[in-house]
């Protein structure tokens, strides 16, 4: 009796699982039929997750450029096989957050001597099981009302994310859930928008670069990643409602340099997306071919090999162990891999090419920074240590004369603690000038050359302390209650994402403000934080920053 009433047990779970299936939306995409996987009904969504995008990237396919799929698939695919692309952080960063923490909490001076023994001591996590070189696929989170009225020709306004994680770790799902974000845009009485996010390769296998790699192989492929996810979205996205012709990409710390480079990509060609959401732009660029070709050989080393054919051919495990190690040894403030200066799809150094009017022209731009943004890549080893500080200078950017970082330095960020300059301590200025080296020089190009060619621009600072580099995605993915984040300032952030994907201008509706101002040659900006929203002229665009462009 008992063994019959498991079989029966067993059978209506089939039966209820068949059904729930079978109820279901599906989408032909010609290569494959992909079925959701789930339906919210908390949030009336349908979650389309892990469609590929692109053939596998192994065997010759590895180190280039993707293709799209090729063939088509029998039956129906649902994606239930998670997907992570190959990822290691560097070892500095988990000395970078002890000391982040210390500068947060007042307990300064920091012992970098005993962060150091305790980074030796501290195991390393066991691997993702979801892990694969084949992991070029993306998600597709639809509200039911759009899916089902796709076919009267109303079209939804689609929202692409572009994760970041230093170029050489992150998901398309590792910050969280777009919910708030999707029910943020249906406030006004609308269906709501449409989101997708897609995985592209990190580390060695999308951001090898150099005359050796570029003979057989190709440089920035995680960046070539990003485009053929951005044309299937244009080519694929009405078959779920969405709007081809007004897609807003969106991102964060490397997911933002990401879209500063589609924008410089060959000169300023035409790029699949109409409006563009920056938080944290970072100045992460390999510009002298001699570290790309050094970077490169030492992957070859560690895989005891001579060539990129030869690479291709070793087991997935190998590379991916051999990816780990380099990105590990990486020295402080440096990944390892970052996108690269390589002649085709990045011509020039970023700013550079900004300043010359070299980029997209007419995307409209809703960009944002953090206040501290710089602390968290405060090398220790550099606070009042001017010697240190221009070795690292010149370590990241070896094509930029020694002469001008000591001008930089030593004119513009002199040790005078007086209260005449913005700054009081050392601790301070190396902040203020992390935060303007690596931030602001990229941001404020950006913004700035954007305003000059007449398009509109929008911008806001998050202030919530300690408002350091990537504090503010738990706001932006903000889901329901969760400690330490202020709902009010995530609502904000939340309906200005909204707002702006689907006009072109911040929803300010939790704010009770008639609009949110334009940025304009005043450099205007809205301030977030906890109970103390204002707004101001941005402090980011000054003399220093606009020197810091000239000169990278």
């Amino acid at each position: 009796m008992v063994r019959t009433g498991a079989l029966l047990l067993s059978t209506l779970v089939c039966i209820a699982q068949a059904a729930t299936e079978h109820s279901l939306p599906t989408v032909d995409l010609g290569y494959e039929v992909h079925r959701a996987i789930s339906y919210n009904a908390t949030t009336e969504t349908y979650n389309f997750t892990n469609i590929p995008y692109a053939e596998p990237p192994l065997g010759s396919l590895r180190f280039n450029a993707p293709v799209p799929p090729k063939g088509v698939k029998s039956g129906v695919q649902d994606g239930h096989e998670g997907k992570i692309c190959p990822q290691q952080s560097p070892d500095w960063t988990l000395i970078a957050t002890q000391f982040v923490t210390a500068w947060a909490t007042g307990q300064l001076p920091f012992n970098l001597t005993e962060a150091e023994i305790n980074l030796k001591n501290t195991p390393q996590p066991p691997p993702d099981p979801r892990t694969t070189e084949d992991c070029l696929v993306l998600d597709v989170v639809v509200p039911k009302a759009v899916f089902e009225r796709k076919s009267s020709g109303r079209k939804a306004p689609v929202v692409v994310w572009i994760y970041g994680g230093g170029y050489v770790s992150g998901s398309k799902e590792s910050w969280g859930s777009p919910n708030e974000i999707i029910s943020a845009s249906q406030e006004d009485g609308s269906d709501g928008i449409i989101w997708v996010a897609m995985n592209y390769r990190l580390g060695v296998f999308g951001f090898l670069a150099g005359p050796s790699l570029q003979a057989n192989g190709t440089a920035n492929a995680g960046l070539h990643d990003q485009r053929l996810a951005l044309q299937w979205v244009q080519e694929n996205i009405a078959k779920f409602g969405g709007d081809p012709e007004n897609v807003t990409v969106m991102g964060e710390s490397a997911g933002a340099g990401s879209i500063m480079y589609h924008l410089v990509s060959r000169g300023g060609q035409p790029v699949p997306f109409k409006r563009a959401i920056t938080q944290s732009i970072p100045l992460s660029i390999i510009t002298d071919p001699l570290q790309q070709e050094s970077n490169f050989q030492d992957f070859l080393s560690i895989l005891n090999v001579t060539s990129l054919q030869e690479a291709r051919q070793l087991p997935s495990s190998v590379l991916i162990a051999a990816n780990s190690k380099q990105i590990r040894a990486a020295p402080y403030d440096q990944f390892a891999f970052n996108p690269s200066v390589d002649g085709d799809l990045i011509p020039g150094p970023p700013t550079q090419l900004l300043l010359e009017g070299s980029f997209t022209q007419g995307i409209e731009l809703l960009s944002s920074h953090a206040s501290c943004e710089g602390a968290l890549f405060v090398n220790p080893q550099t606070i009042g240590n001017d010697k240190a500080l221009l070795q690292e200078f010149q370590r990241l950017f070896p094509l930029v004369p020694k002469e001008k970082f000591i001008f930089m330095v030593e004119s513009l960020y002199p040790p005078i603690y007086d209260g005449s300059y913005p700054y009081t301590s050392d601790v301070q200025r190396a902040v203020l000038m992390t935060n303007e080296f690596f931030f602001a020089a990229a941001q404020q190009t950006l913004l700035q050359e954007t305003i000059h060619h007449g398009t509109a621009v929008y911008a806001y600072e998050f202030a919530v302390p300690p408002a350091i580099h990537g504090s503010d995605i738990p706001y932006t993915f903000y889901d329901g209650p969760t400690p330490n984040v202020d709902a009010s300032v995530a609502t904000t952030i939340q309906h200005a994402i909204a707002g702006f994907a689907k006009n072109g201008m911040p929803d300010t509706r939790p704010l009770s403000i008639g609009s949110w101002p334009r940025y304009g040659s005043n450099a205007t900006t809205l301030n977030l934080n906890v109970n103390a929203s204002v707004v101001y002229s941005d402090i980011t665009w000054n003399n220093r920053t606009k020197s810091w462009a000239d000169t990278l």
